[in-house]
């Protein structure tokens, strides 16, 4: 019999390692959810005429980043709540009478809605995805990507994919809106995003649509708050 000495230290620290691989690789649209809510580690890129102020996290195991925009605002926050909850105006706020999204239904306090929209750039598909959404306080709302497994469970969100499978389908992504008081008049108004889009779309594509559509999105619905 062959004698091998084993150091169990090393054993340990490679059993670790190992742990913290595999939650890496398997980390879920919750953890990234966990992830955009830590005030830690954003890194100021670009601050806007407007004020509106972006940053950047790195995420673990990912080409892509995590991005996050914010802004000190005089907005009535609940107007602000309410725009970002009605899913079926989006192509309104997002000023894109191409984009598809509605409300599918409701679940375990979440709302399920759908959303497709087209890539701007020639023979590249639309994308398209469910999300779940949900006002978890008066001052947040948090939205996970619905993944290829939950959406394949029902009849009704399969009829929807077949309906529309010329479309990619992404699943690996998540969101959050917050807004803290400043005083009386004035709240910072921030929305984290991090969304894979996938197909053959690159890491450089994929960055510079997510980090147009969270500008779009976030001054569309400033827009909307204040016309109502």
């Amino acid at each position: 019999m062959i004698k091998i000495d084993v150091d169990m230290k090393s054993v340990l620290l490679l059993m670790i390692i190992n742990s913290c691989f595999m939650f890496s690789l398997n980390s879920s649209n919750e953890d990234l959810l966990e992830i955009l809510k830590q005030d830690e580690s954003w890194t100021l890129i670009e601050t806007k005429d407007n004020n509106l102020r972006i940053f950047e996290k790195d995420i673990p195991r990912s080409n892509l980043n995590a991005l996050k925009v914010e802004k000190i605002v005089e907005i009535d926050t609940d107007k602000i709540l309410e725009v970002v909850m009605d899913i079926s105006n989006y192509p309104d706020v997002m000023d894109n009478s191409s984009m598809t999204s509605y409300i599918i239904g409701k679940k375990d306090d979440n709302i399920y809605a759908y959303n497709k929209f087209p890539i701007p750039f020639p023979f590249i598909s639309s994308r398209h995805y469910f999300f779940k959404i949900n006002q978890i306080s008066s001052n947040e709302i948090n939205w996970t990507l619905v993944d290829n497994k939950e959406a394949k469970s029902s009849s009704m969100l399969i009829k929807i994919l077949k309906d529309n499978d010329e479309a990619v389908y992404i699943d690996n992504g998540a969101g959050v809106w917050k807004i803290d008081k400043i005083s009386d008049n004035l709240s910072k108004v921030s929305y984290s995003l991090y969304m894979d889009s996938g197909g053959s779309l690159s890491d450089y594509i994929n960055d510079l649509l997510a980090s147009q559509s969270i500008v779009l999105l976030f001054n569309g619905v400033l827009k909307k708050s204040r016309s109502i």
